[in-house]
């Protein structure tokens, strides 16, 4: 009888460190900045990677481009234009890309959001963005790769 208990106790102990054998789904998030600053630019680009279970499911990036050169900020208007002509705003199911201006900070900024749940492969082959889905890098492996071309990352 005293064996049946031990038994019986181990089972427990072991059945309720275990979770009775669920698996969690694991959500992690890579941030990863860079900062450049050229010919009277400085640009901040932000790449937000949400994984799960290691398999990335949303990305969004942020490019901030400011008019740091007072020569350069007087082409201003030109500079937008020109900016406008290559991210022109949208939205697709599962992808979104705005884009914001601040005149008086000399400032253009995009922000593309990409949801691989529910982006159509149209989509992002029409983005420049083919094959993403099928991408089976880790959160390391993209983590080690943007720390090698100089980004700074962090994990949440």
């Amino acid at each position: 009888m005293k064996k049946i208990s031990m038994l019986f106790l181990s089972v427990l102990v072991l059945v309720l460190l275990t979770g009775c054998g669920t698996t969690k789904d694991v959500e992690k998030e890579l941030i990863c900045t860079t900062t450049e600053s050229e010919e009277g630019l400085d640009i901040e680009q932000v790449i937000s990677m949400t994984y799960k279970n290691d398999k990335l499911k949303r990305m969004k990036m942020e490019v901030n481009t400011k008019i740091t050169d007072a020569t350069v900020r007087e082409n201003w208007e030109e500079f937008k234009k020109s900016m406008d002509k290559d991210n022109t705003e949208f939205t697709k199911e599962g992808m979104t890309l705005k884009v914001e201006t601040n005149d008086q900070n000399y400032e253009y900024k995009t922000t593309l959001d990409i949801d691989l749940e529910t982006v159509s492969d149209e989509t992002l082959k029409d983005q420049g963005f083919d094959g993403l889905k099928e991408d089976d890098s880790t959160l390391e492996s993209t983590k080690e790769e943007a720390e090698k071309d100089g980004a700074t990352c962090v994990v949440k």
